[in-house]
């Protein structure tokens, strides 16, 4: 998803990709699903709009990034809605049968005629706003401009409440803007700092991925092991928001985070602090929620226990892409395989060590 480009023929300044999208959709969900239930007392499921929001675009693996102008031609539209919806469905086609009930909703039926399907194209059109608002403050008279203006009045008259609440929170709420900021530049949080990269990363893209791989992993729980008990809104949320404090203090090389034991907790501390008061700048019928996402995000509760594998998973397949060409990875591999074998012994965690990353591993040396 990271190599699937957004807007690249209008030269933004900031560069924008189909995962840090799918992030941002993701995290922008959550807040909905937070106005849609609290605010508003809509009867829908938070997990079924967060799923959509995050795999929505999953399909441009496939079919790459196509313009909007390309899609909602009139002689090309039907094409592309069949080709897209035969993508969507060869993906699920490679999950288990198990799983693909639950993730042809989250990707085939993304973006259908449902409240939440509706819902997610409008999601999908909020962030596109917000990003062409950033470029719009740096390129003054461009095409982002012009876009912005036409993105927020259409956003104006959506049909859903809680978009046209988000809207007005964007442009007269100190806290929901900055928070909003927070997500959209989450994208400019190098990780892997200090290290010699040939696959580059954020936090942006790593946190599309930990939530995907989270939502992989709490429904194979959920569906082929019987751990009726996993909360997936919770899960969700998260996994989406775990490291949205990075935004104030940074990506800090994990090293230097466990040096001591000392160490390591100040950091714990600091961080829940930087979470804390960004939540409690939030409205106060969001905190509750957010307060477990942001500050509890790994917390001892089995969705915590499931957030800091997939953390720690993504890891280990971003050590697993670079050693193959990056020797100074090898060492960083080990490591990661070694802790989880020890630590861990979710059902998931074996599955995806005797089968995922057996292929992964296999494709990779392969070719």
């Amino acid at each position: 998803m990271q190599y699937v480009s957004r807007w690249q023929e209008f030269s933004p300044r900031y560069r924008d990709n189909a995962a840090s999208h799918s992030f941002r959709c993701g995290a922008i969900a959550v807040l909905i699903s937070i106005i849609e239930c609290r605010l508003y007392h809509k009867p829908i499921l938070p997990s079924e709009l967060i799923g959509k929001a995050l795999l929505h675009d999953l399909n441009e693996t496939v079919t790459g990034s196509i313009k909007y102008v390309t899609k909602k031609e009139q002689t090309l539209s039907p094409h592309i809605q069949k080709l897209e919806n035969e993508v969507n469905k060869e993906l699920v086609a490679y999950l288990s049968k198990s799983l693909q009930p639950s993730f042809t909703e989250y990707i085939v039926h993304a973006e259908d005629d449902s409240y939440t399907g509706k819902l997610v194209k409008a999601i999908d059109s909020f962030d596109a706003m917000l990003f062409c608002k950033r470029e719009s403050n740096l390129q003054h008279q461009s095409y982002f401009t012009e876009k912005f203006e036409q993105l927020r009045n259409s956003l104006m008259n959506s049909e859903f409440e809680s978009i046209r609440w988000l809207l007005l929170a964007l442009e007269q709420d100190q806290g929901i803007a900055q928070f909003l900021d927070y997500i959209l530049n989450l994208d400019l949080i190098d990780r892997w700092g200090g290290s010699f990269n040939l696959i580059p990363d954020n936090d942006a893209t790593h946190s599309f991925r930990v939530a995907a791989l989270c939502l992989f992993h709490a429904h194979l729980e959920k569906e082929k092991y019987n751990q009726e008990q996993i909360n997936m809104y919770a899960i969700l949320g998260k996994s989406i928001m775990h490291d949205v404090v990075e935004g104030v203090s940074g990506d800090v090389a994990s090293p230097i985070k466990r040096s001591s034991i000392e160490i390591k907790q100040a950091f714990i501390n600091y961080e829940q602090q930087v979470a804390r008061d960004m939540v409690s700048n939030l409205p106060a019928f969001m905190q509750e929620d957010m307060m477990d996402f942001l500050v509890h995000a790994k917390d001892d509760s089995y969705e915590g226990m499931l957030v800091d594998i997939a953390d720690k998973l993504d890891a280990l397949i971003k050590s697993n892409l670079e050693m193959r060409n990056n020797p100074h990875y090898v060492s960083k591999y080990e490591q990661q395989l070694t802790h989880i074998q020890h630590h861990y012994e979710n059902p998931s965690v074996i599955f995806f060590l005797a089968y995922i990353l057996h292929d992964i591993t296999y494709d990779h040396f392969m070719r």
